[in-house]
């Protein structure tokens, strides 16, 4: 008898022993008997949480499976706790053949159950037992069937050059597609996990592997060591003919005794295009023990890269699962992808400290995983490459949820999950990016160091167990010394949107400055947000620059105006955002601004990025005229390259509220402010510019080859695209730097036409290299005619493309605002057949591409259609109404500004 089950026999037969005595005493007294508590026997489904009375306390998990297969059958055994007496238990399942059932008791007494699934959406089933199961512990058990999930769901299948492999991707609630559970993140046990499979195959889960046994001919049984406790959305799985790519072990330190075993899988033929990922992990999993002064949890580490995934990567404890383009790299991986695969892998290893030892209680806080996760992969990097400058990804973060922030309906961070199907609204820009940028403007308020310690303290105060939000908000309060941070974390998560501080700077004397800060909700022209109902506690800091030299102050907005008086002091400019840190949007009277473009080289690079921001969320909200955006724009020439690329961002909305015979005027303009930058860059040698000046540089290239004047390297670079794809000749994969591959093959689809596109699509059939096959596809759907799109929508429906290839193919073609109405034909003509190619998670996603609608009428009519496919697209309701309200703000802003715009380019 396992120990802990022995000990709650040993309890409970003690408790009969006391009952039994006290029922003599009773009768012989003539005293009423205690009755016995009525079975549980809950009638209604639960929509979200399962109830609290039934707790998992150890699975063991057996299952045979074969990825060339159709599908896999396992047995579970589940120790529960039960608080009282049930003869019907909740608990989720989806779409497994039940073949049996039942209760064992801790005497061996067997009570048989009669499983029910589809109770609830989700995936919510119950098993009700012939006689009531006695509280305290027993154990269900349940054997079963299941096919492999085609949508990246659960166990998986995945096919790349005709050979099947599977994969596992759990989160958020999809292990109940692998095993019967109680799936939910509050429920953390050790799992023991055997899997049989054929010969030759390569097997990894969570655990180290402690034997590999032959068992009956052709299958060998792989059995994995007991997990420390871990949620159900951790367990991982990777079955099939995987290469391996050892590598050394982590070296113990200070923290952990044990050198960490680490290792690398891919498809086959890719297994050294590990090597930089694997090679770089040791540096930043020792710096985040340092960081956590905790030793990595998990015993082992392995990294997979899976030939097909649906997300980023997936932080399963101890077997992280990536998309191949999140972990390989080779020569023909750019600069900005290497960055994005390095932040990604940091990310993941994060989470297994944050996310994986602390767990949050509920999907509501799901952000504390995601938010930290998203901030200490930053971290990380900056601290093993400090020439990378990443202390400005945050902030650039932040930048980029803001969008979604700026809706009317845009939620909160800690945002209620009250069903199954509100539980993948969690997981998007507002979790991830603003949740960071959020933790990074905590931090610097409250120090870095003093930041940490309350980190250190989360991590011994529950290791290997659960919190929500208000017990990490104590731990950084108590960690820092600092308790006022609660009340201001807490304004930021509980409520959606973004501060805006309007803040006037006067001067009633000359040797007295007054600051005048006005607390609003951010609102872009058009929308229906009530800008004056919302207040913040913003840790507010600006920079001052005067007579009596540069400073900065800090205080707590905690009203809606607060006056702030300068004595001594009448500044030349105030920077509202010190150093770039804070979430928030301002704006500021126009002497201010001219002080602040005069004095723009002196902004440090984050202030300088906010500065770009400032200009462009003013023109969207209409407080600042074009010929004052542009003013702007042109002084941010001279300053950091992330303030640069934040400033020409907003250009292809200008392009498109100009009509074709006048755009001729934007390129003038475009060329004559960015092409001195560019050609300066480009003369000078790559070892001479820093990683930012090199995507600078790529940028600038990709900007000037389409809102510029470069015909003569527009051509030149169709020639090389052509050369590329193997339109006269064999393919040449040198002929486009990876930088250049997504401007090559939009000059290629646009001025090459037909034929570029057919031996674009004929040379996708030779590569398997996920990036560049994604980076194809969308470029042809996204630049491509209305034909080229009718054509590649069919042919991924058809062809051998993965499901993330459909949604590409499907958003891209939506976003191409020449032949959007022919995708959107495309896409409601075949919806059904979409839908049942597109992974799991983007079913109910699609809903959004609404978005890319510039007119409420189309926006309108979309949601109508879309109202009807509800059936299809369960938990769409979010993705609807973002897409609906982004496509009426975009209508609105070019109703109120494309005059404005015109004018401008016509002076």
């Amino acid at each position: 008898m396992h120990p802990s089950r022995f000990r709650a026999a040993l309890a409970g037969a003690v408790s009969l022993l006391v009952l039994n005595a006290c029922g003599n005493a009773a009768s012989q007294s003539g005293a009423d008997l205690v009755s016995e508590p009525q079975p549980v026997e809950i009638e209604v489904p639960p929509a979200g949480q399962l109830p609290t009375d039934v707790t998992p306390l150890a699975y063991r998990l057996d299952l045979k499976t074969d990825p060339d297969a159709e599908g896999f059958s396992g047995t579970v055994a589940i120790d529960v706790s039960l608080a009282a007496p049930h003869t019907r238990i909740w608990l989720h399942s989806v779409e497994q053949d039940i073949l049996g059932a039942k209760a064992v008791l801790d005497n061996g007494t067997e009570i048989p159950a009669t499983f029910t699934g589809n109770q609830a959406p989700g995936g919510v089933a119950r098993l009700d037992f012939d006689s009531p199961v006695p509280a305290g512990t027993a154990t269900l058990e349940i054997s079963y069937t299941a096919p492999y999930n085609l949508g990246l769901a659960g166990l998986y299948k995945a096919v790349q050059s005709d050979t099947d492999y599977l994969a596992t991707q759990m989160e958020p609630i999809d292990a109940r597609r692998m095993v019967p559970s109680f799936d939910e993140p509050r429920f953390k046990t050790p799992w023991s996990v055997t899997v049989t499979a054929p010969d030759g195959m390569q097997v990894v889960a969570n655990g180290a592997e402690i034997s590999a046994e032959p068992a009956e001919d052709g299958w060998t049984r792989h059995v994995f060591a007991e997990t420390r406790p871990i949620q159900s959305y951790l367990v991982a799985l990777a079955v099939g003919p995987y290469e391996t790519r050892p590598a050394p072990a982590i070296p113990a330190n200070t923290l952990r005794a044990a050198p960490v075993p680490l290792r690398g899988f891919s498809a086959r033929g890719k297994k050294e295009q590990l090597s930089e990922s694997l090679d770089i992990t040791d540096e930043m999993l020792l710096w985040q023990e340092a960081y956590f002064d905790y030793p990595y949890p998990y015993g082992k580490l392995d990294l997979i890269a899976a030939p097909e995934f649906a997300y980023g990567a997936m932080e399963n404890a101890g077997a992280i699962i990536y998309r191949e383009a999140a972990l390989l790299m080779n020569e023909q991986t750019s600069l900005s992808r290497r960055r994005g695969i390095l932040t990604t892998h940091a990310h993941e290893l994060g989470h297994q400290w944050f996310g994986n030892l602390v767990t949050p209680k509920w999907w509501n806080d799901i952000w504390l995983n995601e938010a930290f996760a998203t901030w200490i992969s930053y971290k990380t990097m900056d601290g093993v490459d400090p020439d990378g400058e990443w202390s400005l990804s945050p902030i650039l973060a932040g930048l980029s949820a803001m969008g979604a922030d700026s809706l009317q309906s845009a939620r909160q961070i800690r945002n209620p999950i009250n069903a199954n199907g509100d539980i993948l609204d969690a997981f998007d820009s507002i979790t991830y990016r603003k949740g960071g940028s959020v933790l990074n403007m905590f931090e610097t308020y409250l120090g870095e160091e003093a930041f940490r310690e309350g980190i250190r303290l989360h991590m011994r105060r529950f290791e290997d167990s659960v919190a929500d939000a208000d017990d990490f908000m104590q731990s950084l309060a108590d960690g820092s010394g600092q308790p006022d941070v609660v009340d201001a974390f807490t304004s930021y998560i509980s409520q959606p949107g973004i501060p805006s501080l309007d803040v006037a700077v006067s001067c009633p004397t000359p040797d007295a400055g007054l600051i005048t800060i006005t607390q609003q909700r951010y609102a872009p022209l058009g929308s229906d947000i009530e800008t004056d109902t919302q207040v913040w506690n913003v840790p507010f800091a600006a920079r001052l620059n005067g007579p009596v030299g540069d400073r900065t102050i800090r205080q707590m907005l905690t009203e809606p105006v607060t006056e702030i008086p300068l004595d001594g002091d009448c500044p030349d400019w105030v920077m509202p955002n010190a150093g770039g840190t804070g979430y928030w949007r301002f704006n500021t009277n126009s002497k201010n601004l001219s002080g602040l473009i005069s004095g723009f080289d002196s902004l440090s690079a984050g202030e300088q990025i906010m500065f770009a921001d400032a200009l462009i969320s003013g023109f969207r909200a209409g407080r600042i005229s074009t010929d004052d955006l542009l003013k702007g724009l042109a002084a941010t020439t001279d300053g950091h390259p992330r303030a640069v690329s934040e400033g020409f961002a907003i250009l292809p909305t200008l392009d498109r509220m100009l009509d074709t015979s006048e755009t001729a005027h934007l390129h003038a303009w475009v060329q004559r402010t960015y092409g001195p930058l560019a050609e300066y860059l480009e003369s000078r040698p790559a070892t001479a510019l820093s990683q930012q000046e090199m995507l600078l540089r790529d940028k600038l290239y990709g900007l000037l080859l389409e809102y510029g004047e470069r015909p003569a390297e527009r051509r030149a670079l169709l020639a090389r695209a052509r050369q590329y794809i193997g339109l006269a000749g064999e393919p040449d994969a040198t002929a486009i730097a990876p930088e250049d591959l997504t401007t090559a093959m939009k000059v290629g689809v646009e001025d090459g036409g037909q034929a570029f596109y057919e031996a674009a699509k004929a040379y996708l059939a030779t590569t398997t290299n996920q990036n560049e096959r994604s980076t194809i596809l969308r470029t042809l759907a996204n630049r491509g005619d209305a034909k080229i799109v009718t054509d590649l929508m069919h042919t991924v429906l058809k062809g051998d493309y993965s499901t993330d290839e459909v949604y590409a193919v499907v958003a891209s073609g939506m976003a191409n605002v020449e032949a959007q109405d022919t995708a959107w034909k495309e896409l409601t003509a075949n919806f059904e057949t979409v839908i049942n190619r597109l992974p799991e998670i983007r079913k109910p996603q699609i809903a959004g591409v609404t978005g890319y609608f510039c007119s409420v009428r189309k926006a309108t009519e979309a949601e109508a259609f879309l109202e009807e496919q509800a059936y299809l697209i369960p938990g769409y309701e979010r993705s609807l109404a973002q897409g609906i309200e982004t496509a009426t703000l975009c209508s609105a802003l070019r109703a109120q500004k494309a005059l404005d715009v015109k004018n401008f380019f016509q002076q």
